[in-house]
Formats: C-alpha cells, structure tokens, sequence
C-alpha cells in the first residue's frame, strides 16, 4: 500500500466517524453554501462517484447510511485506483483524498 493510499483509508476512517457522529438535527443544520450538511454530503457522493465510480448515480437512502455510503463509494474508487498507471493512480487517490479532507472539514 502506498503512502498516498494510507493516508486515504484514514481521512476515510475519520470522516465515517464523523458523519455517524452526526444528529439528525446537525444534519440539518446549514453548511453555507449548501442548505444542511446532508446537502454537503450528498454533494460529496456525487464527486466520490465522478471521481473513482465513472460519475455512477448514487442513489439516496436514509441518513443512517450516508456514512457507509461514503465509505463504499471511496473504498471502490481506492480498487479502482489500484488498475491505473502509476500516475493515474496517484492522481485518483489525490483527488479522492483532497475531496474527503474537503467534506471532513465542511462538516465541522
């Protein structure tokens, strides 16, 4: 596993933490621009999927699985990563990476 790659599996690990630790009521709340961090998060599905998922529709589901949603969709974008050229991989898990620090630091 490459540095890059680790360092993705732990910004994915501290953002399930941080959406399972979400109430339904700050889920509510507004995360400018967006009308409520679910907003926010669904956004973010929608770049995982463009980014490693060939911009797959995300279907949305309850706000008890946003947090697996988001863990699924990066963790195929991750194994998808793995079948590219080196530098088509690292560009894949950078851009995978900057997005969940990205959706991480919104949810704050």
């Amino acid at each position: 596993m490459t540095t890059a790659a680790a360092e993705l599996e732990t910004e994915v690990r501290r953002l399930r933490i941080r959406i399972i630790s979400l109430t339904t009521a700050q889920l509510d709340e507004a995360a400018p621009p967006a009308p409520s961090r679910r907003a926010v998060i669904r956004e973010a599905l929608a770049e995982f999927s463009w980014i490693g998922s060939e911009a797959r529709p995300v279907p949305e589901l309850g706000d008890q699985t946003l947090a697996d949603q988001v863990v699924v969709l990066l963790e195929h974008g991750l194994r998808s990563a793995r079948t590219l050229p080196e530098p088509d991989r690292e560009n894949r898990i950078s851009a995978l990476t900057e997005a969940v620090v990205r959706l991480r630091r919104n949810l704050a």
